[in-house]
């Protein structure tokens, strides 16, 4: 009876050493992959720097938008905008249309390229009602300026995409 139960002792003993194993082995496993991935440099995803005076859009799209189901990206357009002499704050009304699935970043130029404005991220639906321009302008008629749109896709690399410059005159009182 002694050698049956000696070898039952045994049989048991080897199928807890052979569990002890296996666990150590998938530990060991474990904290090796971990290691490794510690000394792997980390891709972080990009954060926008949505621009924080953006607002939910309310106000009335003063452009066409026809069929909604067209592909692409709709881009905002104006023929005059109003602003008021010396003065570096001005009351806009510009926006990122809800139906796009991009960022904007819009700039206001004059004709020679001087960059009036631009604003940071602006997500679909938001937009801006007032800005600070870099500069003040005089009163008068400023043909040919540019109110410049560059898009980024929503994704963690902020991927540039298709962008448009509409002209425009700047009324400036």
């Amino acid at each position: 009876m002694s050698e049956k139960q000696g070898i039952v002792l045994t049989k048991k003993k080897a199928i807890a050493l052979a569990a002890i194993a296996l666990l150590l082995v998938i530990g060991g496993v474990m904290l090796g992959m971990q290691l490794v991935n510690q000394n792997e440099p980390s891709i972080s995803a990009v954060t926008p720097d949505l621009d924080e005076n953006a607002l939910d859009w309310e106000g009335e799209i003063p452009i066409e938008q026809g069929d909604k189901e067209q592909e692409g990206i709709a881009i905002p357009g104006y023929k005059v905008i109003g602003l008021k002499a010396d003065q570096r704050e001005q009351q806009v009304n510009f926006y990122n249309p809800q139906v796009n699935d991009c960022y904007f970043v819009i700039s206001l130029l004059l004709e020679d390229g001087t960059e009036l404005w631009k604003s940071k991220l602006i997500a679909p639906g938001k937009g801006l009602y007032e800005i600070e321009l870099n500069q003040t302008l005089s009163a008068g008629t400023y043909e040919n300026s540019i109110l410049k749109y560059e898009c980024f896709a929503m994704d963690d690399n902020l991927s540039e995409l298709n962008g448009g410059e509409v002209q425009l005159t700047l009324e400036v009182v």
